[in-house]
């Protein structure tokens, strides 16, 4: 290599890195744009615009050009790369410093050099023109301005310095300086141009994130306070929630209390009989829609477990038949029962929810059905070792229900049909239905034919089980306790509920005490102890928490056992009862049988129990005559079981022979079984015509 490239290419390593150097700078001096007045872009081209005119007119000023080399190097170069890189605020920010740098020279006495102010002008208006060409209405940030038009930004640069050098110097100046300075300008455009693309891909990819984490800053606050809304409203219906249920459970513990009292009465007549029961299992049955209320909560939130424990399959069915067999009545439908007879089953389920269920289908089943029929049905449709698939099938004579609006009636509040029948819904049965049968593994089938009626079906799979459920102690069985009476104390402040837990204690032989409030309980526990603490958690003046930490405190009383009662049904009330002191949780409506627990739990008692009835024997039915037997077999065809049971108690009073056959037509009627009773009846009949 002669002597001219060598000095030229010294020239132009010595100017690239000077530039390099302040390519370096512009990362940090780039902080300083926010300090500026304006918008983003404009505050970062004038930073740009700043450091590379800087930077120029050091080149220009510095010694780098050396006699022997090319007259015209790459010392312009930024100049052409401000436009595209910072637009117009970095093109007048740099050639204005450099133009401002070379007349200050001139001014100091220096000569003033041409050629430098005219390649300097003639390189930043090559840059301003490529940024106008490669932007057209974008952005600095989005502007087509790539690696690939690197080179020709270098050709013009270099292009136009020479030019400039024709005009100031001649024709042979330009000669000689042309091809380097081509090269030095193509040159130098890529390897400054790729460092500050590479520079503002890596700042606007930074810009990017800091506005992402800005933005996902504000996202987080807003989610945050989203979230705590959310979960104040969900205290709040919680908190709502457990205060109706209280207020609610609160008179009918009274309700319920009396009714199971009534029923074990001896003296009650079986009119009267059924109709306690039927006040008791009402009841049971609007306690269990308080309860769905609070459950529904916990559906939503996922949190509802299934409580398996072993259910007689015919006498639940039995059960669920006589509260819905009530409500048919009340619209002169017919109700029948399909349940295997051949065997008794116990299987392996969660009662509370399986009756739910069930009862949500079929009071939908008689609230839409005018005339005909309502027919629950259970089908044993797999028995394999030790578990059994059961089909429930719900079905209905009713309006039947639209194909288009068979996917509807599963939505929450989605009522659908007549406005006048969706009177005295929620709309939430059968998506609280769909959602336990779901946590059943299974799913709730629906086929309707409007104007004809509808059927629903669901298969669970089930253990089977031979052990029957525990059976509480019939209440009227239980005339008293053996040994030394006992004393209880009972503190509520509701006065009905004081005075119906009384009438059930006494009606045992238990004293009783009684206090209102729980400062009330502390003075009277503390006087004369009694053997048991019935508290209320609720109350004014001092709550049941309250005074039951305060007799824990009493050398007195600290030994009393304790049952907490409370018409809060949650969790955390039992906890909260536990963690005060308490022995034992009663849940309001408090049941017969779990308040006899807790008194056998805590006091060791022995029940004295009353001798049943011993019931007729008789080993064959004596039918009743032809023409009472065709009276039963019409009320059988038409599904009239009350209609049965009406006719029964006539043929038992008619003539004790018939009694038996009486009281086995009651059973199966009083069962809504309604096919076993029409084949029973048939089969005298089917007798009686053989023998006419």
């Amino acid at each position: 290599m002669d002597l001219f490239w060598q000095i030229t290419l010294v020239e132009f390593l010595l100017n690239v890195a000077v530039f390099a150097s302040a390519i370096i700078a512009l990362a940090p001096l780039r902080l300083l744009a926010p300090l500026l007045p304006g918008p983003r872009d404009r505050a970062e081209g004038i930073v740009l615009g700043l450091l590379f005119g800087v930077a120029t007119a050091g080149a220009l000023f510095m010694p780098l050009h050396f006699e022997g080399g090319a007259a015209i190097s790459c010392q312009t170069m930024l100049l052409a790369l401000a436009g595209p890189l910072g637009g117009l605020p970095a093109v007048l920010c740099a050639t204005g410093i450099t133009v401002a740098a070379q007349l200050f020279s001139w001014f100091g006495g220096a000569g003033l050099d041409t050629t430098a102010i005219a390649s300097s002008l003639i390189s930043a208006l090559v840059g301003l023109l490529l940024h106008v060409a490669t932007t057209r209405g974008r952005t600095i940030a989005t502007s087509r301005f790539r690696y690939i038009h690197l080179p020709l930004l270098g050709a013009l640069s270099g292009a136009g310095g020479t030019a400039a050098l024709l005009a100031s110097r001649g024709t042979l100046a330009a000669e000689a300086s042309i091809v380097p300075a081509l090269i030095s300008g193509v040159l130098a455009a890529s390897i400054l141009g790729t460092l500050l693309l590479h520079e503002r891909r890596r700042h606007q990819v930074e810009v990017d994130l800091r506005e992402s984490e800005g933005r996902l800053a504000l996202l987080a606050v807003d989610l945050a306070a989203a979230r705590d809304a959310a979960e104040a409203a969900s205290d709040a219906k919680s908190a709502f929630l457990a205060n109706m249920s209280h207020e609610l459970r609160t008179p009918l513990n009274a309700i319920l209390g009396y009714a199971q009292l009534f029923a074990r009465n001896p003296s009650l007549s079986e009119r009267e009989l059924s109709a306690a029961l039927t006040i008791q299992q009402s009841g049971e049955h609007l306690l269990m829609l308080i309860t769905d209320i609070l459950d529904l909560a916990k559906i939503e939130a996922g949190k509802l477990e299934l409580q398996v424990g072993p259910v007689d399959l015919g006498g639940f069915l039995a059960g669920v038949g006589r509260i819905i067999s009530i409500r048919a009545e009340e619209k002169a439908i017919a109700f029948s029962l399909e349940v295997p007879t051949d065997r008794r089953v116990f299987i392996q389920a969660d009662e509370k929810r399986l009756r739910q269920i069930l009862l949500n289908l079929l009071g939908n089943a008689v609230k839409f059905t005018d005339r005909g029929e309502v027919v629950l049905g259970a089908q044993i449709t797999a028995d394999q070792p030790g578990m059994a698939r059961i089909r429930f099938d719900v079905r209905d004579t009713g309006v039947g229900i639209a194909e288009n609006q068979l996917a509807a009636i599963f939505r929450p509040f989605e009522q659908v049909g007549q406005i006048e029948r969706q009177a005295g819904g929620t709309g939430l049965g059968l998506s609280i239905s769909r959602q336990l049968v779901g946590l059943m593994q299974s799913e709730i089938r629906v086929e309707s034919t409007l104007g004809q009626g509808s059927r629903f079906w669901f298969e669970i799979s089930v253990p089977l089980t031979e052990m029957a459920p525990v059976a509480a102690v019939p209440v009227g069985m239980i005339t008293g306790y053996a040994g030394p009476r006992r004393r209880v104390l009972i503190v509520d402040d509701v006065a009905a509920n004081r005075v119906m837990l009384s009438d059930v204690l006494i009606g045992l032989g238990f004293e009783i005490a009684e206090a209102t409030n729980g400062l009330e309980a502390l003075q009277r526990a503390e006087a004369m102890p009694p053997d048991l603490i019935l508290m209320d958690i609720r109350m004014p003046v001092m709550d049941g928490l309250e005074a039951t930490a305060g007799l824990r405190a009493l050398d007195a009383t600290r030994a009393i056992p304790i049952v907490a009662v409370s018409a809060g049904a949650t969790d955390a009330d039992q906890a909260a009862s536990t963690a005060a002191g308490a022995d034992g949780f009663l849940i309001k409506p408090i049941e017969h049988d779990k308040l006899l627990q807790q008194l056998v739990r805590h006091l060791r008692l022995d029940w004295l129990e009353a001798s049943p009835a011993p019931k007729p024997a008789a080993d064959r039915f004596v039918a009743p005559p032809k023409d009472e037997i065709e009276v039963l077999r019409e009320l059988a065809m038409i599904g009239n079981m009350r209609g049965i049971e009406r006719q029964a108690a006539y043929l038992a009073d008619l003539d004790d022979i018939y009694r038996p056959f009486a009281d086995k037509l009651r059973q199966m009627a009083q069962a809504y079984q309604s096919k076993a009773v029409l084949s029973f009846v048939e089969g005298y009949a089917d007798q009686a015509r053989a023998e006419t």
